[in-house]
């Protein structure tokens, strides 16, 4: 019964390189023959012969070809032994495509948000929700552009989840300005140890999406590495090969910045600007849509109810008054982050206006300089994002660096957020 629901083809071949067993994803290969080399045209170079001898082969890149198809696996053969002596072989081999879709759903690479996950009742909101369902379900790669906090990601993963490529993965990377070493072999794989190939970034996203958040952080040099891949493919690992392996990817980006200025001025790479500009859908900031607050609130609620299997609980008159007075300028992320704490600290059904707490109430503003508790809570509720709570705090980032040393969180922290760390460095 394993063997048979395993995504994986396995044989166990005798001496004589007779079929001993097969389970079903094999025997579907096998076309009614018991004998391998009267199936499979390169028969001599599947390493069944030195599995034999006694020599293993682990999770190698091997093509199966036979009269009316080509499998591309990757394949392990290894010896079976009585006692010294080797008396049959086994093989287990998976499509590199069946592979690649089995490790993108166990590690998380695939869609969690549906494009109805995201709520609201303005028209600004119900444009951007039909624009990015009927755009889904095309080709074109785009770009993503509004505030921290707007959504950017939950959108990127509805856009996937309503395309044609929903069952293939979705794979997710937050940009960074690192080394360059780090980010080659983030996008396009490396060695292992034995010489074996590791999957990137890039050839993850095969058949399915890339959504590069805060493109705008990569380097020229690397967008434009990116950039070439995505249209002439893939490099290949081996040194001195020129032979290159398509990719057939859609990319997603997503930007707070001015992406074409930042092109313009020769900050972000011109030719991976290009290629995601194909279509620009913009996201408005919470300010703008003041009459989603309530719907937003309560789905929050519902979400977290659900999520933590807690009784439901509703926002007091109050309570949604205070929400909706407030301009938000860490947005949904930040909203979301207030909610979360006004759930988790109230006891009862009934959240009121006393259980929230604003990061940017006047409580806070007079407190955070001198309390260390008060300015961690602001930290935490945006998210370790300096502009969210520059703006949040109504002060310059200049000072919120000498408070993040004050405090101790600055590049020493064990705080660890992406956009945290990238504006930690500074403090270096």
């Amino acid at each position: 019964l394993m063997m048979s629901e395993l995504p994986v083809s396995v044989f166990w071949v005798d001496q004589n390189e007779k079929i001993k067993f097969c389970n079903d994803n094999a025997r579907a290969r096998m076309e009614g023959k018991e004998r391998m080399e009267d199936v499979f045209l390169n028969y001599e170079h599947i390493p069944v012969r030195k599995a034999l001898e006694g020599v293993p082969t682990h999770r190698r890149e091997i093509t199966w070809i036979t009269q009316d198809r080509t499998y591309e696996d990757i394949t392990t053969v290894v010896p079976v032994k009585v006692g010294r002596e080797v008396n049959s072989a086994v093989v287990l081999t998976m499509s590199i495509e069946d592979l690649k879709t089995t490790i993108a759903h166990a590690t998380g690479y695939s869609s969690r948000y549906s494009l109805y996950s995201m709520v609201g009742q303005t028209a600004e909101f119900l444009s951007l929700q039909h624009k990015a369902s009927r755009i889904a379900r095309g080709e074109q790669n785009m770009l993503l552009q509004g505030e921290p906090g707007t959504g950017k990601q939950r959108l990127a993963h509805g856009i996937h989840q309503a395309s044609p490529r929903a069952a293939a993965p979705l794979i997710v990377v937050k940009c960074t300005n690192g080394p360059q070493e780090y980010l080659s072999e983030q996008f396009f794989g490396s060695l292992d140890k034995d010489n074996q190939p590791i999957a990137g970034k890039l050839e993850l996203a095969m058949g399915g999406t890339l959504f590069l958040d805060e493109i705008e952080k990569l380097p020229v040099e690397m967008g434009d590495q990116i950039a070439d891949a995505l249209k002439n493919g893939l490099p290949s690992l081996e040194k001195g090969s020129k032979v290159r392996k398509a990719l057939n990817v859609r990319v997603i980006a997503a930007c707070d910045s001015n992406l074409k200025r930042l092109a313009d001025k020769g900050l972000f790479s011109r030719s991976l600007y290009e290629m995601v500009i194909d279509t620009v859908i913009r996201i408005p900031p919470l300010r703008e849509r003041v009459k989603d607050i309530e719907v937003i609130a309560n789905h929050i609620l519902a979400e977290m109810s659900a999520q933590h299997n807690m009784a439901a609980k509703k926002l007091a008159p109050k309570a949604l008054a205070m929400l909706t007075s407030c301009r938000w300028p860490g947005n949904i992320k930040q909203l979301q982050g207030v909610i979360e704490q006004a759930f988790f600290h109230t006891p009862g059904s009934i959240i009121e206006a006393e259980d929230i707490k604003l990061p940017g109430d006047k409580a806070m503003e007079k407190s955070w300089k001198t309390d260390e508790d008060a300015f961690i809570a602001a930290w935490k509720a945006a998210g370790g994002n300096i502009s969210k709570l520059a703006g949040m705090l109504d002060v310059s980032r200049v000072t919120l660096y000498r408070y993040l040393k004050k405090y101790k969180l600055g590049p020493n922290s064990e705080e660890k957020t992406a956009e945290g760390n990238a504006d930690k460095k500074i403090l270096k």
